[in-house]
Parts: C-alpha cells; sequence; structure tokens
C-alpha cells in the first residue's frame, strides 16, 4: 500500500526505518521549510529545514505517532501537516502471550513449590504420627503380654491349686485300690479295680504335669535323684500299660539284653518321662498296630563314673511330619492328626518329658515318618552307685500279662438271647470297657468306636437301646441322632446321650437332635441304668399302646382313613390265604399294586414289623384263637394258619406268647393271663 495512502506502519523489532515527506508548493520548493517529531519518541518538534527525509533506528515496541509541517518560502507554516501511525512489534518474549506464559510458568512454580512444601510436611507429620503410633502400639503391646503374664500366672496359681486339691483324693483312690487288689482274687473284681487303678494313675499324672509346668515355669523344678536298680523299674512302668494294649488289640513289648543296671536317677521324673511317651505311643497306634520299648545300658569310656541308658520306644503309628518334628517338644503345640484322633492331649507331656531329660543331662529325638510310625529315643548319663554292675540275659523280656476279663452273663434269670440288645458309642477304650463290664450282665452289649460304625451296627442289629458319646471323630453323637431319626428302621430306638459338656447350649443341641435324654460326665452309673430301664419299659408300654391291634375279622374294621384301608386290604387277603404256606410278600405286592420295597415302608411305618413278621403275626393270632376255642390238635391249627411243619410253628409261637403251644391252652383253661410281647 502506498505511503501516502497509509495510516499505519507496522515494524518488527529493532527494524530500522526512514520517512520521507514534500511540501506541495511548487514556486519556490527549495525555500520550503519542514518539521517533525516522532510522537512517543520525542514531543519536541525537530527543524528539518531543507530536508525531507526523518530516519529512526532501534525504537522499542509500541505506538508512535509520526508528524510533519511545513512553510512555504514565504514563511508561512501549515500547521495541519500530516501524520502517520507508527507501530513497533515487541518480540516473541515481550507479547502478550508470552507475558500470559510467564504468569502461567510463575504461578505453577509457586503452586509445585507449596506442593512440595505441603508434602514435606504431611511426611514430616505422618513419619512423627507412625512414631506416635509405633510408640503407642509397642506400649500397648507391653501392657497387653503384662495382663496376659498376669492371667497366665493366676490361671496357673489357680490350676496348680486346684490340682494340690485333686491329688489328695486321687490318691486315697488309688491307695486303697491297691490294697483291694492284694485282698480280692476274683478275676471280675480284679478287672474293674486294675481299670479304675490305671486311670486313677493316669489322672495323677495328669495332675503331676501340671504342677511339673507351673514348677518349670516358675524355675523351681530340681533333680531329686535315688540310688536303685533302672531295668526293673522301667519294666514295671512298660507293664502298666499292657493290659490297655492288649484291649486296644496293639502288640506291645519290652525287650532288653540287660538284667540289672544299678544306677542313681529321678524315679519320679523317670517314670514321666516313660508314662508321656508310652501314652503317646498307644494313642496315636491304631488297632492291630505295635509297639516295642527296648533298653540298652553301656559304660562311658570318656567318664568312668557314668553309664549310658538308652531308652528306644518304636511304634507304627500314624507318624510325625519332617516340618514339625522339633516343634513337637514345645508347650501347648498339637500336631493336626485328622479326625480319627480326637482328644489327643494337652501339648505338654513331651515338653516335661524333655525338660526332664535335659535335667538329667541327656538328650531326647524323634525319627518318624508319616503312615510308617515314629521312634523316640532318650539317651540318659546316669552316675554308678557303689554296687554298680551291669547283669545281661540273652533272650529280651516281653510283658504279655494281661488281665483276662471274663464276660458272664446271670442265667438263673435270663439267657443271653432274651436280654434287651444294647448298643454302645464311645470312642475312648476305658470308658466303653468301663460301661460294657457294668452292663453285660443286664443286657447283650454291641460296641462301636464312633458315630459311623455305631449307624451301621445300629442298621445291621436292631439294638432296643443305644447310648452313646457325643464329641467322636468321623460322626459325633449328635449327627448319629440326627440319622437315626431320620431313618424308619431306626427312628423309634431310644437314644442317651453322654458328654462331658455341661453348657445348656450343648444338652438343648443333643435334645433337639432327637436323644431321648442326656447326661453329663461324671455320672452316677446307677442313674444311668435307671434311665436304660425307663426307656426300655416306655418304648415298651408306647408299643403296647399305640401298636394296630390285628383284628381277624376285616368286615367289622371301621374304615376311617387310607391307612385303615390299606390294613383292611392287607388283612383280608392275609386271611383269604391264611392257610397257604406259600403266602409271598411278593404276591401280597401284587395284590396291593405296590412294590415290594414300598410295602415294607409301608407296614414298617404302621405296624412296626416287616412284612415277613407281620404275616407270621397274623398267623399266629389266628392260631392263638383256635386253640383257645377249637378242638382241633396242634398239629391241625399248625397246618391251617399256613406252617409247613409243626415244629417250626411251636418255635415260632414260643417266640411270640412265651409259652408252648401246649402250655397256651392249658394256661387258658386255668383262665390265667397270658402276656403277649410286641416287638418293634
Amino acid at each position: 500500500k502506498p505511503l501516502l495512502l497509509a495510516d499505519e506502519i507496522n515494524l518488527d523489532y529493532k527494524q530500522n526505518f526512514s520517512i520521507g515527506f514534500v511540501a506541495l508548493n511548487y514556486t519556490n520548493s527549495q525555500q520550503n521549510q519542514y518539521e517533525y517529531k516522532l510522537h512517543g519518541f520525542n514531543n519536541a518538534w525537530i527543524k528539518a529545514g531543507k530536508e525531507h527525509t526523518a530516519f529512526y533506528t532501534n525504537l522499542d515496541p509500541g505506538t508512535y505517532e509520526f508528524q510533519v509541517r511545513a512553510s512555504n518560502n514565504d514563511g508561512v507554516w501549515n500547521y495541519t501537516g500530516r501524520k502517520i501511525k507508527v507501530v513497533v512489534n515487541p518480540p516473541f518474549y515481550r507479547t502478550v502471550y508470552a507475558y500470559i506464559f510467564y504468569i502461567i510458568l510463575a504461578a505453577a512454580t509457586l503452586l509445585y513449590a507449596r506442593y512440595l512444601g505441603i508434602r514435606k510436611l504431611k511426611r514430616k507429620f505422618a513419619l512423627e504420627q507412625e512414631r506416635v503410633q509405633v510408640a503407642q502400639l509397642l506400649e500397648q503391646e507391653r501392657r497387653q503380654t503384662e495382663h496376659l503374664r498376669e492371667l497366665d500366672a493366676m490361671k496357673i496359681t489357680f490350676l496348680t491349686n486346684l490340682s494340690h486339691e485333686f491329688r489328695t483324693p486321687i490318691s486315697l483312690i488309688v491307695g486303697p485300690v491297691d490294697n483291694l487288689m492284694d485282698r480280692i482274687k476274683e478275676p471280675e473284681a480284679t478287672s474293674q479295680l486294675t481299670l479304675i487303678k490305671r486311670n486313677g494313675r493316669r489322672l495323677l499324672n495328669l495332675v503331676n504335669q501340671l504342677l511339673d509346668f507351673r514348677k518349670m515355669e516358675e524355675q523351681e523344678l530340681k533333680l531329686q535323684p535315688t540310688d536303685g536298680e533302672i531295668v526293673s523299674f522301667i519294666k514295671e512302668v512298660t507293664d502298666s500299660f499292657s493290659d490297655l494294649a492288649e484291649r486296644k488289640k496293639i502288640n506291645y513289648s519290652f525287650n532288653t539284653k540287660t538284667e540289672a543296671i544299678n544306677c542313681s536317677f529321678d524315679p519320679n521324673k523317670m517314670e514321666r518321662i516313660l508314662f508321656n511317651l508310652i501314652s503317646n505311643a498307644l494313642k496315636f497306634t491304631s488297632e492291630g498296630g505295635k509297639i516295642d520299648l527296648i533298653l540298652s545300658g553301656s559304660e562311658d569310656l570318656s567318664d568312668e563314673e557314668k553309664v549310658w541308658i538308652t531308652v528306644q520306644i518304636i511304634d507304627t503309628g500314624i507318624g510325625i511330619p519332617d516340618d514339625t518334628k522339633e516343634q513337637i517338644f514345645e508347650n501347648f503345640y498339637q500336631n493336626e492328626v485328622g479326625p480319627k484322633m480326637l482328644n489327643h492331649g494337652t501339648g505338654i507331656g513331651l515338653s516335661i518329658a524333655k525338660e526332664f531329660v535335659r535335667m538329667h543331662g541327656g538328650t531326647i529325638g524323634v525319627e518318624s515318618e508319616v503312615g510308617k510310625g515314629s521312634c523316640f529315643t532318650v539317651n540318659l548319663p546316669l552316675l554308678k552307685t557303689a554296687d554298680f554292675q551291669v547283669n545281661t540275659i540273652q533272650k529280651s523280656e516281653v510283658s504279655s500279662d494281661s488281665v483276662e476279663i471274663p464276660s458272664k452273663i446271670n442265667a438263673a434269670t435270663k439267657t443271653i438271647n432274651d436280654l434287651p440288645l444294647l448298643l454302645i458309642v464311645e470312642d475312648d477304650d476305658d470308658f466303653r470297657f468301663y460301661l460294657k463290664d457294668s452292663l453285660k450282665n443286664s443286657y447283650r452289649i454291641v460296641e462301636a468306636s464312633n458315630g459311623k460304625e455305631g449307624w451301621q451296627k445300629a442298621l445291621a442289629g436292631h439294638p432296643d437301646i443305644i447310648v452313646s458319646d457325643v464329641n467322636m471323630p468321623v460322626m459325633d453323637g449328635i449327627e448319629l441322632g440326627k440319622k437315626i431319626r431320620s431313618d424308619k428302621r431306626t427312628t423309634h430306638l431310644p437314644l442317651i446321650l453322654l458328654t462331658a459338656s455341661t453348657q445348656e447350649a450343648e444338652q438343648i443341641r443333643g435334645l433337639e437332635s432327637g436323644a431321648s435324654d442326656y447326661m453329663n460326665k461324671p455320672f452316677n452309673f446307677a442313674v444311668l441304668n435307671a434311665k436304660i430301664k425307663n426307656l426300655l419299659t416306655l418304648n415298651q408300654t408306647f408299643k403296647d399302646t399305640y401298636t394296630r391291634q390285628i383284628k381277624m375279622i376285616p368286615a367289622l374294621v371301621e374304615i376311617e382313613s387310607e391307612q385303615t384301608k390299606f390294613m383292611n386290604k392287607v388283612l383280608l387277603y392275609i386271611d383269604k390265604n391264611l392257610n397257604d404256606s406259600q403266602l409271598s410278600v411278593e404276591a401280597l405286592s401284587r395284590e396291593l399294586t405296590m412294590s415290594r420295597g414300598s410295602l415294607y415302608k409301608k407296614l414298617l411305618e404302621l405296624t412296626g414289623l416287616s412284612p415277613v413278621e407281620f404275616i407270621r403275626s397274623v398267623r399266629l393270632e389266628k392260631a392263638a384263637v383256635l386253640l383257645q376255642k377249637s378242638d382241633l390238635n396242634i398239629a391241625q391249627i399248625a397246618y391251617q394258619v399256613g406252617f409247613s411243619t409243626p415244629n417250626y410253628f411251636t418255635k415260632a409261637f414260643k417266640d411270640k406268647y412265651d409259652v408252648t403251644p401246649s402250655d397256651y391252652i392249658t394256661l387258658k383253661k386255668a383262665n390265667r393271663p397270658v402276656s403277649v410281647p410286641v416287638s418293634l
């Protein structure tokens, strides 16, 4: 655009420029005069004379206004002049956008600095808070630990005091039992006394272990060695477990090539070591297993005053995993042994045994393989006595003495088959033996060691009553009760649950499972026996009262329900075919258009009898009527009611009425009542 017509000039930063101008007076143009100024740069008029060009360099960025005026040759000035705007653009770093960027950058820098400061303060505050929390947690843990220590000390003190109180009555039990065993030689009484003595010693040992544990905690336990012969001592302790091993059907033996070793040892602690190791072996070895106790002795070549005693207890039990072999000697440690081993200990027996071995200056170790068994080895350096001697024998001593447990039934009152059948379900061998031994004169006994085995024997044996423990492996008593009540084959069986728990919630849970009664251990045996008899009597009365009466004249039966209609059809068909000795359950089920299984369940539900038993019962009822009112002989009546032989009829009749057919006729003629037992 020509400068003459432009209103504005735009220049870059530091761009030099010049502006030319001329007056429109051509009379004597050499005499024209000029003045100019750049408003904003210099505000005074600059006399240019006859020069008509203005030069500018290094102008600062901004907006300027160039003004120029001229005079003619006569000196007359044109004050209006001419002007044009000059804009010098700033550099990129001085533009508006640059300043905005600078402001944003400065603000961001300030904000980031503030963020760093706040984060530093937060980190410092968090560290301070963490230090405070750690200090508080340490203080809390210290107080909690101190509180738990005090609580444990109070518990141990309480249990220790209680244990001291237990020792006196337990000693008063064990002592008189020893005297009675010396005086009473009857095998049956001896077995009961042996059971009392063994469990009394077991209870006394548990009490002593608690006292020993307290002394170990308080560092009050001391070794009290005495001179004695250790081989016979170990054999005596080993023999005390023979009857328990025999009842568990475990091959149990004591082996040694040394007849006698006289040395100094603490008999009380030595007995405790052996008791814990042998008890563990018996506890974790199943029926049919094997336990060997091997004793050997040798003189210490490095010390003439000592003799080394080595005791090994080898079993074929469940074994110990490699990662827990060292932990089993810690206080209260109990390895996971699965559901088959219940109530497997308190976890202090092996720790006490290890401490007693350490006090003797010896070592104890274990080698084991899961599923194959374990071998505990105890090495003891014992001081020789003045009369020290080591006598060897050629063959090992095997402790095979056992107490024969007779099982006699009082034949003067009832034969074995006449006694009620009692199923005892208990996992503790000693307690199960005690129940069996105490009840065997009044009942036929069937045993089971857990709920699953008890359920199977209940289905197979149809007992008259069941006595079951609550806490058992595989299946407990609560679950057993539920299965008994949910099955039509066993729902009528009385069930008594036994438990060591005294909580009412457990009792309610047991009764809700279907138990007829619930007893807490320990209990008075006479009370248990009375409850069993009462339940049997009550069950018999219930059967007598609610069992449907078999009517021989179907036409007189009033049909009141579907069950009555069903029974009416059954009785009618049996009555029509009563003299048919080949009358079968299959024929009856076809007549009723139902399967043999459905017929079995239906009759069992309504009468408590299977189809075969029900048909036989109807035949015998008919026979009883004929014996009383007809002149037929016994053989004729037997054939008429469908029995194939008179002998079988006589046996079946006696089983139902407890009298022979001939005696039945005699009693009826004498107008004497005949009791008719109901067997469901």
